[in-house]
């Protein structure tokens, strides 16, 4: 997410970005910290690139409060203040990253790719790196492949031959989830993809493994704060927007 409330800024950041190319899915944007806030705790934030003199909410307190509400999300920095200024000691404290501006795009790219593993990381892939139980990650590679599928426990506890009592203790013990809650997630970073294809949704509905559109509906916008097909159309107008803000810069 990029925070600025001058929207040349936005802009020239947006195709910074998207010129480095650095396998980012989704882009957003705030004007000022209390929109990012919002937003990085509805969309669940990777990365926040933020300036630091901003109305309504500066991207000191902002960050602070997205590191309290979204800790895994990444705050880097951006301010024009003066290294003698109290402000610039502040934000060179170490507890955030930080750029001079203007920054130039060498260091914008650098920034950002401190970060790219966790971004470009899947929720499910995630999980792999810390689980190293053969059964566990034999159930996880199932469930991936297959969750258009009723995966109840009687079917995955049958695939490793493990009791269905013991395969949730275990799962939770490797893993830090329910094997719900796992599969849930899945699910929905799968419609996500699809949603953001502009696929229809009770196609996305069946093809992530939700027999009823309107348990997927609600299930959706549980976990991700809106409807299936709010997410669509918001996609939908921030890309259009990303485009359009790239044209009108370059022309």
């Amino acid at each position: 997410m990029i925070v600025d409330d001058e929207p040349l800024e936005r802009e020239v950041l947006t195709m910074i970005i998207k010129r480095e190319n650095l396998g980012i899915s989704e882009l957003f944007e705030a004007t000022n910290g209390a929109d990012a806030l919002d937003l990085a705790k509805n969309k669940r934030i990777d990365v926040v690139l933020m300036d630091v003199k901003m109305p309504i909410m500066d991207g000191l307190v902002a960050a602070e409060k997205i590191k309290k509400d979204v800790p895994e999300c990444n705050v880097i920095l951006l301010t024009a203040y003066d290294k003698s200024d109290p402000v610039y000691k502040t934000i060179n404290s170490g507890t955030h990253d930080y750029l001079l501006k203007p920054a130039h795009p060498s260091e914008v790219k650098q920034a950002l790719k401190k970060y790219i593993p966790e971004v470009k990381r899947s929720f499910s892939s995630s999980l792999k790196a810390p689980c190293e139980h053969e059964d566990i990650l034999t159930l996880i590679e199932y469930i991936e492949n297959n969750l258009y599928l009723d995966l109840n426990l009687d079917t995955l506890s049958s695939l490793v031959h493990l009791s269905g009592q013991y395969l949730s203790r275990l799962f939770k013990q490797e893993t830090g989830y329910t094997i719900t809650q796992y599969i849930t997630i899945c699910r929905l970073e799968k419609a996500k993809k699809c949603l953001y294809s502009r696929e229809n949704i009770m196609e996305v509905s069946e093809k992530c493994g939700f027999s009823d559109p309107n348990y997927f509906a609600r299930v959706f916008k549980k976990y991700e704060g809106v409807t299936p097909t709010q997410y669509q159309q918001q996609s939908f107008i921030g890309r259009k927007k990303r485009i359009n803000s790239f044209n009108n810069f370059i022309m």
